[in-house]
């Protein structure tokens, strides 16, 4: 191709949509936009200009290899593809771009076909790489650090249950240690796993609403403090509905005593409807509190336990989860917890 003139291609400001852009978000913002047609560089925002470190007059008109190594601006225009990018169609790349001091700068860029004055044209969005990458560290940290809050929040929970109930507090734990083994077992997201770890931690916290000596009274609960009991999941859900966790917590609480044929509370909630959260925990707070000693009744011991989810796998409780926790217990020598302090 021939060298085309610099007249023949360069946007004149009295252009309508020179002057619409001109003066815009388009030209006033952080990031470099430019357009492209052709290989070279028909319109550019001062950000352009900044980052390559030419004047408007020098950046307009040019050729992209100019800024770009030939292998990128190629990349850029698709002229190492079977089929070139059509109208709307868009790409991200991770670029050098190269200043007019000769230094390369890393960018991400953001590559789109558009109409740019009744022409087929290339429009370029360039995002600093360094200060991307600067930005993604700051969220990751950020997300840590609200990990951490949440986690600081639950622990809090979970304390102020154990100092009025430290059965509760101790069951909740060692719950919160089960249903993650599970979790893994079921090769399910490591996020996941610690979601549900983090609800297991305070799955009972509606029960500080209920009175102790109905918590833990000796024999038989009457049809009254059953109702008051069973209601400590809406008081849980209640509770915590309005924090904002990273994970479904509050209703991973409100469905733990949901069951896979709708016998459950306190919606009556089946199979499908009943997250998946949801169904290790009730795997697990029935293993844990069958096999768990209370002021109220002995321990009916572990294997007694075992057998409750085995025999009503299917009916009650989810067959992939209780096939994961019988594996734990019986194949790989997982244990319940016995100190947390």
């Amino acid at each position: 191709m021939g060298e085309r003139k610099k007249e023949n291609i360069k946007p004149q400001k009295s252009l309508e949509a020179e002057e619409s852009i001109r003066g815009s978000a388009f030209d006033t913002g952080r990031a470099a936009i430019f357009i492209a047609r052709d290989g070279r560089i028909e319109f550019a925002n001062r950000a352009t200009c900044w980052i390559f470190g030419y004047s408007l007059d020098e950046v307009v008109a040019s050729p992209l290899e100019k800024f770009l190594s030939r292998e990128a601006a190629a990349k850029i225009l698709r002229q190492d593809f079977a089929s070139s990018r059509q109208p709307g169609e868009s790409d991200s790349y991770e670029l050098m771009i190269l200043s007019k001091n000769g230094r390369e700068i890393p960018v991400e860029a953001d590559v789109a076909e558009i109409n740019y004055k009744g022409n087929p044209a290339t429009l370029i969005i360039l995002h600093d790489g360094a200060e991307q990458k600067k930005l993604d560290k700051e969220l990751k940290d950020g997300l840590e650090k609200l990990k951490k809050t949440f986690g600081a929040l639950v622990e809090a929970l979970n304390k102020l249950v154990e100092a009025r109930d430290p059965y509760t507090g101790r069951h909740q734990r060692r719950v919160a240690d089960l249903v993650r083994a599970i979790a893994i077992e079921m090769e399910l997201d490591l996020k996941v796993a610690d979601g549900l770890s983090l609800a297991a931690m305070i799955h009972d916290v509606g029960k500080i609403a209920i009175p102790s000596e109905i918590l833990n009274k000796p024999g038989s609960l009457t049809n009254c403090e059953w109702g008051l009991i069973k209601n400590h999941v809406r008081i849980g859900y209640d509770l915590l509905k309005d924090v904002e966790f990273p994970w479904p917590v509050a209703e991973i609480i409100y469905q733990h005593h949901e069951r896979l044929d709708g016998s459950g509370y306190p919606r009556g909630l089946k199979e499908g409807e009943i997250r998946i959260e949801a169904r290790i925990l009730a795997v697990a707070d029935v293993v844990e509190a069958m096999s768990s000693l209370r002021p109220y009744r002995e321990s009916v011991g572990l294997e007694a336990a075992l057998g409750e989810i085995e025999k009503n796998k299917g009916i009650l409780y989810d067959p992939a989860v209780v096939e994961a926790c019988l594996r734990l217990f019986r194949e790989k020598g997982y244990e319940l917890k016995e100190d947390y302090k």
